[in-house]
């Protein structure tokens, strides 16, 4: 059987990300695209698709001349940290959604709250989190 473009690329990137020492990987999209012969377009895809949080992965992306995918294998322990956010997400991606917050801006505050909780006992985490929910709740009301 035939693989799909998509389950192609998700495959060598998997296998990039594997043999790389800190399970991480900077690519190009444009890259990528030539080797697979396919458009950007699709690459972004796959990346959006099939290396997400839910998946244990962390991407981060910046477009233009010299744009970059990074694609981060997250360890089980923040990938189960995350699930502890999702209040705080949810709200998040309200904001974005309401375009209060662009898609950098919101990912930027998401990696922060699971990275600086990523050390706390629970129950600090609860606290910060809601905490921070509240504090852009009334920095978006100034």
């Amino acid at each position: 059987m035939k693989k799909s473009l998509a389950d192609r690329i998700e495959q060598y990137l998997k296998v990039l990300i594997s043999r790389s020492d800190d399970k991480s990987i900077e690519i190009q999209r444009i890259e990528l695209a030539e080797t697979f012969d396919c458009v950007p377009s699709q690459v972004t895809y796959v990346i959006s698709t099939r290396f997400t949080e839910k998946e244990g992965y962390i991407t981060e992306s910046r477009r233009g001349g010299c744009g970059y995918v990074r694609i981060r294998q997250s360890s089980p322990q923040l990938a189960d940290s995350a699930l502890e956010y999702i209040d705080l997400f949810a709200f998040i991606d309200e904001l974005k959604l309401r375009q209060l917050l662009n898609h950098r801006e919101a990912e930027m505050i998401k990696y922060l709250a699971v990275n600086i909780c990523a050390d706390l006992p629970r129950e600090y985490r609860a606290k910060i989190n809601a905490d921070m929910v509240k504090a852009l709740y009334n920095y978006l009301q100034m």
